[in-house]
């Protein structure tokens, strides 16, 4: 699977742009509550794209750079997650979708991170 993946890392790639720009016209559109936290995910997780479709994603810098915006993604996904589960301990009314949009848009930014950094798969 992981050689799949690795294969396939600017179709993968084009795809999370997608889901970026999607997220973000759902967003603009007024569909869905303006979130700072959904906001930095969906931007990492499209800038995260852009990397993954460059003629090298796996040179060093762009390795670097990619772990630093989809650590950062992850991080603020982290923090959505505890503050939803937190939430839910006090009693509060909160949506299970925003629990499982956040843990979605967690697992995808390190899942990115891993691809740009699986070795490029001999042929």
């Amino acid at each position: 699977m992981l050689d799949f993946l690795s294969r396939n890392i600017r179709l993968l790639g084009f795809v999370a742009i997608a889901v970026s720009l999607i997220a973000w016209g759902i967003d603009l559109s007024g569909l869905v509550y303006e979130c700072v936290y959904c906001r930095a995910q969906r931007t990492a997780i499209g800038i995260a794209g852009i990397l993954m479709i460059l003629p090298d994603p796996r040179r060093w810098w762009i390795r670097y750079a990619a772990a630093a915006i989809c650590f950062f993604g992850a991080s603020v996904a982290a923090d959505q997650v505890f503050l939803v589960v937190r939430a839910i301990d006090a009693g509060r009314a909160f949506g299970m979708l925003n629990l499982v949009m956040a843990a979605g848009a967690l697992f995808a930014l390190v899942g990115q991170a891993l691809i740009v950094f699986t070795p490029k798969p001999l042929e």
